[in-house]
């Protein structure tokens, strides 16, 4: 397996998302959408990676800590918003 770069994290974002706003409108189960963008604000959470140019610099700390912020922004996009109504 390889390594988790950003650019695949914000790829798998995409298609995470995307995948699940197709299933939720060809299944009308619109709580798949909201699954969707929590597991992808747990996986930001958990597994923070910030972009390579960052990297070995005094900004990869504060990178890390953008990218677990939009993590937890992601989740409460899920658990908030009401996609299933």
């Amino acid at each position: 397996m390889e390594k988790l770069t950003f650019d695949r994290l914000i790829g798998i974002g995409i298609v995470l998302i995307v995948l699940a706003d197709a299933l939720a409108f060809l299944l009308h189960a619109g709580i798949l959408v909201n699954a969707a963008w929590v597991l992808y604000g747990g996986l930001c959470i958990l597994h923070p990676v910030c972009p390579e140019r960052w990297k070995n610099s005094n900004l990869e700390k504060s990178a890390l800590l953008g990218v677990r912020l939009a993590g937890v922004l992601c989740v409460a996009i899920g658990l908030l918003t009401r996609f299933a109504v």
